[in-house]
């Protein structure tokens, strides 16, 4: 039973405008995810200590290195950290994209990240740091009870993990939603998953509507289960974008036009009109 209370502070990183949670008592700390470079995961370590304790265990949602490449920093900062992941397949996928990303010297500037290997002896054990949860729950120190469901199919990531505290009424959608930031379609999503995202958004809606839990998405700020139809509908205006126009930059200015307050466009918004123009025309 919880014997304290609960609270989450949010870290709002610069780089991809993706988000690390601390979730605290006073019996210790528990990290979600610790963004995409070892400079901001300093500063996620710095505000989870700043909680009182040293944080012992950390879950990567899913194998994005957004989510994931600060994982080498928080280690430094915390040798006995453990890190988890939800099932085998995140830890797959997070295995498999440092692989290639490695292949194409995308991780020039966070060398410790490479795998460790014969070549990179001082390279990050995938394998041995990064354990599988054996239950669908992680119960904090003061003993409140996060709820873990990894059960989704391929949308923004092959594999992605969500978290709900009842205690908090609190729910951590990690990419599933994303709040004023333009949401990833780029390489890696397909029509058929845009459709299973947004069916899996109604299901939440469904799910959580009757709780009108707080939100936490996997980027942007802090929101409510608005998100769910907002996002949804994002999607379907992206897709009729690229359907109508005659042009990748035709396409990105009509969703600058609908969406003129939202974060990343450069990134984010050009890479999936890209990725998206060119399905269409297949």
């Amino acid at each position: 039973m919880k014997d304290q209370k609960v609270s989450i502070d949010v870290y709002h990183a610069e780089e991809a405008n993706v988000n690390a949670y601390i979730i605290s008592d006073k019996k210790g700390t528990f990290i979600i995810d610790c963004t995409r470079n070892s400079m901001e995961a300093r500063k996620v370590a710095a505000l989870a200590l700043s909680k009182g304790s040293i944080p012992k265990t950390m879950l990567i949602t899913h194998g994005h290195p957004d989510h994931y490449l600060g994982m080498g920093a928080m280690l430094q900062e915390f040798p006995d950290l453990k890190i988890v992941v939800a099932s085998q397949e995140v830890k797959d996928d997070i295995i498999n994209f440092t692989e290639w990303m490695d292949s194409v010297n995308w991780l020039d500037n966070e060398v410790h990240m490479k795998p460790k290997s014969e070549k990179y002896p001082d390279g990050f054990d995938y394998n041995k740091r990064l354990e599988v949860l054996e239950t669908n729950e992680i119960v904090l120190p003061g003993g409140s009870v996060l709820e873990v469901n990894v059960d989704y199919p391929p949308t923004e990531s092959a594999h992605v993990t969500t978290l709900y505290s009842r205690d908090l009424n609190a729910f951590f959608s990690s990419d599933l939603t994303y709040n004023k930031v333009h949401i990833w379609l780029g390489v890696g999503v397909e029509r058929e998953h845009i459709k299973n995202w947004q069916e899996q958004l109604a299901l939440l809606m469904e799910k959580y509507g009757p709780l009108k839990p707080t939100v936490y998405p996997g980027h942007g700020e802090t929101t409510d289960i608005s998100i769910f139809e907002i996002d949804k509908k994002y999607m379907d205006d992206l897709l009729n974008a690229v359907q109508t126009s005659d042009s990748e930059d035709e396409a990105k200015q009509k969703m600058m036009q609908l969406y003129p307050k939202w974060q990343n466009t450069e990134f984010l918004l050009t890479q999936s009109i890209k990725n998206q123009f060119e399905l269409s025309r297949k």
